[in-house]
């Protein structure tokens, strides 16, 4: 069973690079069991390999078995095609042995070469280490003449092509076990023949495939030599022994315009801290999904929002809020041994380390409690996610230990049907868990579907409802600003009104006291220019033979003046001085005009009308007629004396000519 036997070593003597020859310390672990030997040498050692054909051969550095990569290569490929060369502590970046030993709950004392060949051994049946890969997988097979034919004599022709037949028979052998391989496996090659006389003088196939899973040995049969090697690769390299699986993560998000996401490790290292306005949940998934695999989602409020919640239900994860809102002294306090650049980043590593710190003691204690070889890790994803520590551990142990000791072993001559048993079973587990995965996707995606139905109808209403709002609101607006412009409108028509009846209140005054006959109405006149003379025409009226009353006579000229006399007015009389001009006009014209001292006028200034005694109004005019006809006839008396004056001055001019 050389699967399940493993080689650690470890030198115990001597150097590569000294006089003395190196000697090792072998441990053999067989299904559970321990063999040392001591002192043994690289030859012997090998001898060993192949008499026992481990599965594995773990070394804490493999410069102790090689020193250079060509002392490397000459010596995988003296290894049997199914035995592994491991490094146990790391590829290109070695760690300490006994770190790796105690964090895997291991212990040896590291200055026994034999306990620390057994450690190796250990480590490496456990999956911690790297494979020394120098080859490509892909494998050449050379299949030529065993010996030169020489010059030969009389039967040298039939010698080569009887030598030829034999190259050509194994060949088409090779060939034939090459397409059983292609045919079972799945392997492709391509061959490359040379053809002599009576066959192949060498043939050459290139097998996509690694040279353990080849079974052609080489070596010499006859005269027929077969070599089959791995191509080199150019550089060294390191495998890792076991595939590493995502380690689980805690992921603090604060969602929001800035979506802040933080992700603590399980030993409460973070491991990132990011902050975004415009990244989308979607892209959040992502970035947390090469992160790790989320166990916790956590938030820093109660209840979960909405975001959070999606993100969490993605990983099926736990969700986790704190049952109080964490004060901003908390959120500092829990953040500052990390460092932050925004309140946003803050909250999402508060969030993260309010879970973290809240179970850091159980997850120390189901560390102690995970027996060596099972991912503690794992352990704690399972607690806290609701199972018990024993019936975990239990499980656990049950699948990660027992199940290499339970391998069934095939017999060699069913050994292609078990490994195609095995991918028969692999594939239609895969399969059986791609269709649980594909039925409860579409249970999701079911209720999904729903939900976005239900919404779509919600915001449809809300949509109808805000459009009915927004119509009436606009409706009530118009209404409103008719209604105020109609109310102007009112006010301008009352206000016109009211001057409308005020004008009639006073011209049914003026035309009681007109009808009455014991006093005339005067007419107001307050400033003598063309707009108040307009205005009192429209308030009052102004008709032939009104008497108008001038309370401001001054600035008025001659078109004033004439204006006043084109309406018929009988009498104009002034409470001050009127210019010369308008004085003369209205003469011309023949207005009177009279001082209101002289025809005792009678005046309200409240209701802006005067009166005037009809006898005095007829003494004051007839007084005005005779000193405006004595003023006329001495204008005629001076204009006849200017006449005389200058006829007599002609007359002296003549005569003295």
């Amino acid at each position: 069973m050389p699967e399940n036997i493993i080689f650690g070593i470890d030198i115990a003597k001597g150097s590569l690079h000294a006089r003395e020859k190196p000697a090792y310390a072998v441990v053999i672990l067989r299904n559970g069991d321990i063999e040392h030997h001591k002192m043994v040498s690289l030859h012997k050692f090998m001898r060993m390999v192949w008499k026992e054909k481990p599965s594995l051969i773990a070394v804490d550095n493999i410069y102790e078995l090689v020193s250079d990569k060509h002392d490397l290569i000459s010596f995988l490929e003296k290894l049997p095609p199914d035995t592994k060369l491991a490094q146990v502590t790391g590829g290109e970046q070695l760690l300490p042995l006994t770190k790796l030993a105690r964090q895997q709950g291991l212990s040896f004392d590291r200055f026994d070469p034999g306990a620390e060949a057994l450690i190796c051994a250990q480590l490496s049946q456990i999956g911690v280490g790297y494979e020394v890969s120098a080859f490509e997988d892909k494998t050449v097979i050379k299949v030529s003449r065993g010996r030169s034919p020489g010059r030969g004599g009389w039967s040298q022709n039939r010698y080569r092509r009887k030598m030829h037949g034999y190259v050509r028979q194994r060949a088409r052998e090779i060939e034939d076990s090459l397409n059983e391989l292609s045919r079972t496996r799945g392997f492709t090659f391509s061959q490359n023949i040379t053809e002599r006389f009576g066959g192949y003088s060498k043939a050459e196939f290139t097998v996509d495939a690694p040279r353990s899973q080849i079974h052609i040995g080489s070596g010499k049969y006859g005269d027929v030599q077969v070599s089959v090697k791995g191509i080199e690769r150019d550089s060294v390299v390191f495998k890792p022994l076991k595939v590493k699986k995502r380690d689980y993560i805690i992921v603090g998000i604060d969602p929001g315009t800035t979506t802040a996401i933080a992700v603590l490790t399980l030993d409460g290292e973070l491991r990132k801290l990011h902050s975004s306005r415009t990244i989308s949940i979607p892209e959040v998934i992502e970035m947390i999904a090469q992160e790790g695999r989320p166990l916790v989602i956590a938030s820093d409020v109660f209840p979960t929002p909405n975001a959070v919640e999606k993100i969490r239900r993605a990983f099926n994860a736990v969700s986790s809020s704190p049952f109080e809102v964490l004060s901003a002294g908390d959120k500092i306090e829990f953040a500052a041994p990390y460092g932050y650049s925004n309140n946003h980043e803050r909250d999402a590593i508060a969030a993260a380390v309010s879970f973290y710190r809240k179970n850091k003691n159980k997850f120390e204690q189901i560390k102690k409690k995970t027996p060596p070889g099972v991912d503690a890790s794992e352990a704690i994803a399972q607690v806290v996610r609701g199972k018990s520590v024993e019936a975990v551990i239990s499980g656990l142990t049950r699948t990660e230990i027992k199940e290499p000791y339970v391998q069934i072993i095939p017999e060699k001559k069913d050994e292609d049907a078990f490994h195609l048993r095995e991918s028969i079973r692999k594939y239609e587990d895969i399969i059986n868990e791609m269709r649980t995965r594909q039925e409860s996707l579409e249970k999701e995606l079911l209720i999904r579907n729903e939900k976005i139905r239900e919404f779509e109808e919600l915001i449809r209403k809300q949509r109808s409802d805000v459009y009915k709002k927004i119509k009436k609101d606009k409706t009530i607006q118009i209404r409103d600003m008719d209604i105020q412009r109609l109310q102007n409108k009112i006010s301008e028509k009352n206000r016109k009104i009211s001057e409308l009846n005020e004008r009639i209140h006073k011209l049914k005054k003026v035309r009681r006291l007109e009808i009455s006959g014991r006093v005339l109405p005067v007419k107001i006149i307050f400033s003598f220019t063309k707009d108040s003379i307009l205005k009192t025409r429209e308030t009052v009226g102004i008709k032939t033979d009104d008497i108008i009353l001038l309370k401001d006579s001054s600035g008025g000229g001659t078109i004033t003046a004439k204006m006043l006399a084109d309406l018929g007015v009988r009498a104009i009389i002034i409470c001050n001085d009127m210019s010369h001009a308008a004085e003369e006009e209205l003469f011309n014209l023949g207005v009177p005009v009279l001082k209101a001292q002289d025809v005792n006028i009678q005046f309200d200034p409240a209701e802006e009308l005067a009166v005037i005694d009809p006898d005095d109004m007829r003494n004051a005019i007839e007084d005005w007629n005779k000193k405006a006809q004595q003023r006329r006839v001495e204008a005629k008396e001076e204009w006849l004396k200017s006449l005389v004056d200058e006829y007599r001055s002609e007359r002296r001019k003549e005569l003295k000519g």
